[in-house]
């Protein structure tokens, strides 16, 4: 387990009884959400900011992460979206010219709890072999930790993500057109659609109007559109009707 001076504890509890203590980073409290990894080596600002992962707790495999810190420009949103944050080890000391931020701060800025020196392969073993699990992730603000039963009884409370309506979290409020200076139309259905969805759009040249998920079919015709386009998104794809 990594140990820095002033570290705080922190503790990951599954709900097959699984519990691992380790290093608090980003901000403390308490976080509750399905337990989902990431192997990619790079890309945790793009995962971290992904409204796919919304309602969830991402754990990254790879060992490393946040050795090139934190650049606006690989937003995927406007703000992390995941609830918890899980790695092996966080680079404290970031080295990119395009880094405005460690990932820590990061964390800290959007109030998303973290914790390391866990061993995220064999977590990711674990979920490949027995599916996504219920978790807790609690970070001290001192060195107290939460009782095991405590934790096991916020797991038990915990709704199963095909429970949740996380879509309307993500979702834009009110249609928005983009203006792309292009010849076609597309209606962009944000059921949680990344950054990346609308730039790849753009640079076809397409004109784009972003609507909620649950806007209405005729609505979406009144804009007589050379094609729709669904977004992913997070949670149960059933739950968006």
């Amino acid at each position: 387990m990594p140990s820095y001076v002033g570290a705080r504890r922190a503790v990951l509890a599954l709900e097959d009884g699984l519990v691992i203590e380790g290093t608090g980073v980003g901000a403390s409290g308490q976080v509750e959400g399905e337990l989902v990894f990431n192997t990619s080596m790079t890309g945790y600002v793009e995962a971290l900011t992904d409204p796919s992962y919304a309602g969830q707790i991402l754990m990254m495999t790879y060992p490393l992460i946040g050795n090139y810190g934190v650049s606006v420009e690989d937003y995927e949103s406007d703000r992390i979206q995941v609830r918890g944050f899980v790695t092996k080890q966080i680079c404290k000391e970031p080295s990119n010219w395009r880094s405005t931020k460690s990932l820590d701060a990061f964390l800290n800025e959007f109030g998303i709890p973290g914790i390391e020196g866990v061993d995220t392969r064999m977590l990711t073993r674990k979920t490949r072999l027995y599916g996504t699990v219920k978790a807790v992730l609690y970070v001290s603000k001192d060195h107290d930790l939460p009782a095991k039963k405590e934790l096991y009884e916020a797991i038990r409370r915990q709704p199963h993500i095909t429970k949740l309506d996380l879509a309307e979290k993500v979702t834009v409020k009110s249609p928005k057109f983009i203006d792309n200076k292009g010849r076609r139309d597309v209606v962009l259905i944000d059921c949680g659609a990344k950054n990346s969805i609308i730039r790849q759009l753009a640079q076809r040249e397409v004109n784009i109007h972003v609507v909620p998920y649950n806007f209405p079919p005729d609505k979406i015709m009144e804009y007589n559109p050379d094609g729709v386009f669904v977004s992913n998104g997070p949670g149960d794809p059933v739950r968006v009707k």
